[in-house]
């Protein structure tokens, strides 16, 4: 559906915020790491978690590399150099513990059965939630007739959950992360299905979407969280980057046929039906996750920590700001989200329908299709790009290229097939790029954050780079109106793309070939 995977919060430069869905995106916005995803360039708001190319920590950006040799990697991992105590992102330099996964053993993912119920439910939530990525802005503008301001306040309400990051991953550090997954999952079918419900009573405004929005924002972080910090549990760590490549690529399968097929029913169903797709695929993720036979352990207590909401807070700020690899990245992702994930995806499908491209409703699904078949290729190259030219200049470079491509956006005119045109290779690249990054990007975080920092790291990443969507997003509504959609678009993409870039560039990321600490 919209998203905070953002799948995403969710990078650098492309990261999108975590999908409402799984990791939705902005209502009227462009769609994505994490896996939040990532985020897309034309969907509404992870986890997800956006829509331009890496720019978060754990979004693309925008929602990393394997651990171990190559050897032992195989097609889902990247060579890391052997770090010794003392040396930056060693898990011993944050507190004791074992590594994600350390208890996995041998085997292929194939066989891991835990593996694939999590997957094969996340495979037809996304689906679901890329329907929704296409039906939730055009119930807005189409259905409801939203005005540039009111897609703003949407694009702020979908947003102002991720405040909550920082506060969700101190308590679900603290708790078992898998009864979270399973009533996320629950309260998002049953705060979705709220629309089809008061659309067939004719009873569906604008203040019942903007509750429906901020509801399932709200359970989309909590559940991004949860789900971020929970997989490395199922799977051993040299299989960290097998398995996120593996749910990338079913995200990005989902969002090449989600938009298209959504496209198509739109034809033949009211937007607002639609929506009952997403609600089942939600139902049968949570079924999914009950079937998880892994066992999983209470949390130790951390003794430094408990008891302090502010201290646990700022155990997981000081372990991102002193590692090198993060930093910059995490920097990066908030301007990224302001600009990109806030100011341009909050307007991104208005500009669409009336900004200059005015596109038809159905030729929206079309540009995001291909968008999809962009994620695709970027999915399955990304374990590849890592091993063959390291870990840093895979972050830096997916970044310049995705966030170049949404250059293309503010300039697509003229007759519809050739605007269309314009925006489906931005989308394209654009996703290709957020894949590349995004996987690199998380199997690094998971591969060297101590487990009892799991969920806080990935809290405060995606909280560095989502908090400052709301208040970009309210900024583009109101400039929207004031000098034109695409005079907004214009200077939300220019500074959005442009300084992550400049960031990664004088960072030390560049010269990183490994992952520190593997």
């Amino acid at each position: 559906m919209v998203s905070p995977d953002t799948e995403s919060t969710r990078g650098a430069g492309n990261a999108g915020p975590p999908r409402l869905a799984d990791g939705a995106e902005s209502p009227g916005g462009v769609p994505s790491a994490g896996s939040a995803a990532p985020a897309t360039v034309t969907g509404p708001p992870g986890e997800p978690a956006g829509p331009a190319a890496p720019a978060g920590v754990v979004g693309p950006a925008g929602e990393a590399a394997g651990p171990t040799d190559p050897a032992a990697l195989g097609d889902g991992g990247v060579s890391g150099g052997p770090g010794g105590p003392g040396e930056p992102g060693d898990p011993k330099d944050a507190g004791e513990g074992e590594r994600p996964g350390q208890g996995g053993g041998g085997g292929s993912l194939w066989s891991n059965q835990d593996f694939l119920r999590l997957w094969t439910g996340q495979t037809l939530s996304q689906f679901g939630s890329q329907i929704s990525y296409l039906v939730i802005p055009l119930i807005a503008i189409v259905t409801l007739g939203a005005s540039s301001t009111e897609m703003g306040i949407l694009g702020a309400l979908l947003r102002l959950p991720m405040l909550g990051f920082l506060l969700f991953g101190v308590y679900i550090d603290r708790m078992r992360k898998r009864p979270v997954l399973i009533w996320s999952d629950l309260g998002r079918a049953a705060v979705l299905a709220l629309v089809p419900l008061m659309y067939v009573m004719d009873s569906l405004t604008l203040g019942v979407l903007y509750v429906v929005v901020f509801l399932l924002s709200l359970l989309s972080v909590l559940f991004q969280v949860a789900y971020r910090s929970y997989f490395p549990l199922l799977v051993p760590l040299h299989q960290l980057g097998e398995g996120n490549g593996k749910l990338q690529l079913s995200e990005s399968l989902a969002q090449t046929a989600g938009p298209g097929v959504g496209s198509a029913l739109l034809k033949v169903v009211a937007a607002p039906l639609l929506i009952m797709i997403d609600v089942l695929t939600y139902l049968f993720s949570a079924i999914a996750i009950m079937l998880i036979r892994k066992r999983e352990d209470a949390p130790v207590p951390d003794e430094e920590t408990a008891g302090s909401v502010h201290r646990a807070i700022w155990a997981g700020f000081k372990w991102i700001m002193d590692q090198p690899m993060i930093r910059p990245l995490a920097i990066a992702s908030g301007l990224y989200s302001f600009f990109v994930m806030g100011a341009m995806q909050s307007i991104y499908v208005l500009f669409l329908l009336r900004g200059g491209p005015n596109l038809p409703p159905e030729w929206v699904g079309i540009v995001m299709a291909t968008g999809g078949v962009g994620a695709i290729l970027g999915a399955t190259m990304s374990v590849r790009t890592m091993r063959g030219i390291g870990i840093g200049p895979t972050l830096l470079w997916s970044t310049v290229v995705g966030n170049c491509a949404l250059l293309l956006i503010p300039f697509a005119s003229g007759p519809v097939w050739l605007a269309a045109g314009m925006l489906g290779l931005s989308q394209f690249v654009v996703w290709a790029s957020n894949q590349v990054f995004f996987v690199s990007n998380m199997t690094l975080v998971q591969s060297i954050t101590p487990p009892h920092l799991q969920a806080r790291v990935i809290g405060t990443i995606y909280s560095l780079g989502l908090i400052p969507a709301p208040l970009g997003a309210l900024g583009a509504g109101l400039l929207g109106e004031t000098l034109g959609l695409r005079t907004a678009i214009l200077f939300a993409v220019v500074a959005g793309a442009i300084l992550p870039i400049l960031l990664l560039v004088f960072s030390p990321i560049p010269k990183v070939k490994e992952i520190p600490g593997t």
